[in-house]
């Protein structure tokens, strides 16, 4: 795993999604959105706590919107408003880190996924590399989900630069 690119990482995690209804939670600049939208098999619903990319996003993925393939949300991790096991996939890259508690956020997906669940995100020897955060800014975050993780049975794989937890229910 020696990938340095968000672009990258989505290239390998692509693979790992099941079923046809995937919740990537930490939009960001929509990295998942852009790797999955053309399979039109896969309905998306992307949650941010911050918007600040929505508009753009919508006018991008304008049709896949208004054919209800795509639903962008202002929703927090840590109080996921779904069904339980609504979603066959959820994918996190590189949001992780910025969850509130970490713990509610990973048992909250485990609750509102059915099948596979991604969580990668950046390690600290990519601090001021690939990312602006520091290396305890990604330490404490990176032990609590992979700790998270070994306790509940998730794969995990480290990278030079990131890490992730994977784990089909």
């Amino acid at each position: 795993m020696e990938e340095r690119s968000m672009d990258e990482i989505m290239e390998k995690i692509s693979p790992l999604v099941t079923g046809n209804n995937v919740l990537d939670i930490g939009t960001g600049f929509g990295i998942v959105i852009k790797a999955l939208i053309n399979n039109k098999d896969l309905k998306i619903t992307s949650i941010d706590p911050e918007t600040w990319r929505f508009d753009e996003l919508k006018n991008t993925f304008l049709t896949e919107i208004y054919e209800n393939r795509l639903k962008l949300m202002n929703a927090y991790a840590e109080n996921l408003p779904f069904r339980d096991n609504e979603f066959t996939t959820t994918i996190s890259l590189f949001s992780a880190h910025h969850f509130k508690d970490i713990i509610k956020a990973l048992d909250e997906i485990n609750r509102v996924t059915s099948g596979t669940i991604i969580i990668a995100d950046w390690g600290p020897e990519s601090a001021g590399k690939t990312n602006p955060h520091s290396p305890e800014q990604l330490e404490i975050p990176m032990s609590k989900v992979k700790s998270h993780g070994i306790k509940n049975n998730y794969a995990v794989k480290d990278g030079s630069m990131w890490y992730m937890i994977y784990k089909k229910n």
